[in-house]
């Protein structure tokens, strides 16, 4: 197989770059953990009452309880971190599926990503969620350029179409005399 061809490196890159970011958006969910209670007891009309009568600590006491939002964050971070690798170390020895299956899951996890930012969390949480949704729309520009598929490719690419043969003329017969 030829060599890697730099847009293939750029785009593991970018990959990396969402694992970064998905690791601090996850940090930040257990650090900012409250802020987001409090953005879904706003959303909750039940919840809304108890948060402004005696803040978060109510919303938790209360009847309705809180969604969890560490654990689900620090599964989903793992579970992806696990399928991001795998499907890259697949995409960089050529193999089309890893392509994409990494197409895929960033597709799915950025329509997940604007459901999220659509629910109106913490300004903190959109910058985040915005800035993986650009990085992953860059790595798949990355993978699905012309030299990437070269490069997965090689065979159907490198052959160039066969070319209808071109008539030529019927080869000459030498005259016999007949006298």
């Amino acid at each position: 197989m030829d060599e890697r061809p730099i847009e293939l490196t750029y785009a593991l890159r970018a990959l990396t770059a969402l694992v970064a970011v998905g690791g601090i958006t996850v940090l930040f969910v257990v650090l900012f953990r409250d802020s987001l209670v409090e953005a879904w007891a706003e959303g909750n009309p039940a919840a809304r009452e108890l948060l402004r009568e005696g803040g978060v600590d109510a919303v938790r006491a209360g009847t309705v309880k809180p969604p969890h939002f560490v654990a689900p964050a620090v599964t989903l971070y793992v579970v992806m971190l696990g399928l991001l690798w795998v499907l890259s170390q697949f995409l960089r020895n050529g193999f089309e599926w890893g392509r994409l299956g990494i197409t895929a899951l960033l597709l799915g996890a950025a329509t997940a990503s604007v459901g999220a930012i659509r629910t109106d969390p913490p300004a903190l949480f959109v910058v985040c969620t915005v800035l993986a949704i650009v990085i992953g729309v860059a790595a798949l520009v990355l993978m699905w350029l012309p030299p990437v598929t070269r490069y997965i490719h090689p065979r159907l690419i490198a052959t160039p179409p066969a070319r209808p043969a071109t008539p030529q003329a019927p080869p000459a017969v030498p005259a016999t005399e007949d006298r």
